[in-house]
């Protein structure tokens, strides 16, 4: 299918403004579909190589949200013998999430409890820096503020998306109005969250606006490789992987400073 151009329109949730109760129900809400559907999978292959060949023990997760893929692509690490420790941060952190996330990697996780800004990582998070369904936010000037941070602290970084510029892709975000449905079943349970999906339904017109804007602000891997173009010394990866019966390709660029082999992985 044709691929669209890209829009940088803006995300509710991303909002100042947007009420908290809304904006945690959205990240809760994304980190039960990542969880449930497994839609990085793909992503262990590039991020267990750019794991091994970087050295790095630890990642910070950037923006992540309610936790991201982390409860099931650590696992799928681990499978290759690579077991980073994580730390979970956020601009807007949920804690309640976080902790919760952080919870199920059992020793393997931590919570900054401080808003982090992904343009200016704070010099004591040191680790391999991931961003998962979370570069789309910013525009072309920002996400080069956001590697060239990785590069200046000497920090490789990971950059993993599943929306997609496509029809196909935009098509399947309008599968969020069945919201409803699947909030009896989100963890942890909020109560503000059943306000805001069922009394005052806006979750679910959040869900789908955000998810179709997410698509249309998604960065091909050709325009990954340009945003990181004149970080002279990095090694860069950027492409598209899935799985083979998923219509829905993983987009990712990964990139560190070089090899680091007396660093050991603890698995």
């Amino acid at each position: 299918m044709p691929l669209l151009p890209r829009l940088h329109l803006f995300e509710i949730h991303d909002q100042p403004w947007c009420p908290a109760g809304i904006r945690d129900a959205i990240t809760d809400l994304l980190q039960w579909t990542l969880t449930t559907v497994h839609h990085y999978a793909p992503a262990a292959a590039p991020l267990g190589r750019a794991l091994r060949r970087s050295g790095a023990s630890r990642v910070v997760d950037l923006g992540s949200g309610g936790g991201g893929p982390w409860a099931r692509l650590l696992p799928d690490l681990l499978r290759q013998g690579i077991g980073p420790r994580v730390t979970f941060t956020d601009k807007y952190p949920n804690r309640s999430a976080l902790e919760h996330a952080a919870a199920l990697l059992g020793g393997r996780a931590s919570v900054e409890p401080e808003p982090v800004d992904a343009m200016a990582v704070p010099r004591r998070l040191a680790g391999f820096r991931t961003l998962f369904t979370t570069f789309h936010h910013f525009t072309p000037a920002e996400a080069r503020a956001v590697l060239a941070d990785a590069a200046r602290c000497a920090q490789g970084i990971g950059v993993f998306e599943v929306t997609r510029r496509s029809p196909l892709t935009l098509l399947g975000m309008l599968g969020f109005v069945l919201v409803p449905l699947v909030v009896p079943f989100v963890r942890p349970f909020r109560w503000d969250r059943l306000f805001w999906t069922y009394v005052v339904p806006l979750v679910p017109l959040v869900a789908v606006w955000d998810g179709v804007v997410s698509c249309l602000r998604t960065y091909r891997p050709e325009e990954l490789r340009a945003l990181a173009a004149g970080l002279d010394g990095w090694e860069w990866e950027a492409g598209e992987v899935a799985r083979p019966w998923w219509p829905f390709p993983v987009t990712f660029l990964v990139g560190y400073p070089g090899a680091r082999p007396a660093d050991r992985l603890d698995a």
